[in-house]
């Protein structure tokens, strides 16, 4: 965990927790993404997102580095990295539900983004498409689960 406010990179560094290589794209997925998205260089951090604004679109990092944000209060967050061939923006693709995290691109990340709805119609075309897609999103939620377990242990109990 980190102080939310500000978010500095080396603060995020320190206490970020990679996504797994499980969470990342087979070479399927990133050539049907990359053939149909539009290119976007970040030459200084950039805010794609932010927690409960609705999912407009999935961003995949080509170069660099996303960090993922979810505050537990108001000053204090969980922190993850999502690097080259990671998909961001998958569960609220899916679920038509807001975004649950806050994504900044790190100054120099590369990205493809694509519209929510043109990703959902392409995986929902293409079984091997959605069978990487649903691993990745099973994996995501393993990784998240592992990330409150430790949380919640290193928290001291209350009485």
């Amino acid at each position: 965990m980190f102080d939310l406010l500000p978010i500095h990179k080396h603060d995020f560094d320190e206490r970020a927790v990679d996504l797994a290589a499980d969470c990342h794209a087979s070479h399927e997925l990133l050539s049907a993404f990359a053939a149909s998205a539009i290119k976007v260089s970040c030459p200084d951090h950039r805010v794609l997102f932010q927690k409960g604004e609705p999912g407009t679109c999935v961003y995949l990092v080509q170069a660099g580095e996303v960090g993922l944000i979810h505050p537990v209060s108001s000053t204090r967050a969980l922190a993850f990295r999502a690097r080259k061939d990671s998909l961001v923006g998958l569960p609220a693709a899916f679920s038509d539900e807001p975004y649950s995290l806050t994504a900044v691109a790190w100054q120099g990340a590369e990205l493809a983004l694509m519209s929510s709805a043109k990703f959902c119609k392409m995986v929902a075309s293409d079984r091997t498409l959605s069978m990487v897609v649903l691993r990745i999103l099973a994996a995501e939620t393993r990784a998240a689960r592992m990330v409150i377990s430790t949380h919640m242990a290193s928290e001291p109990e209350r009485t």
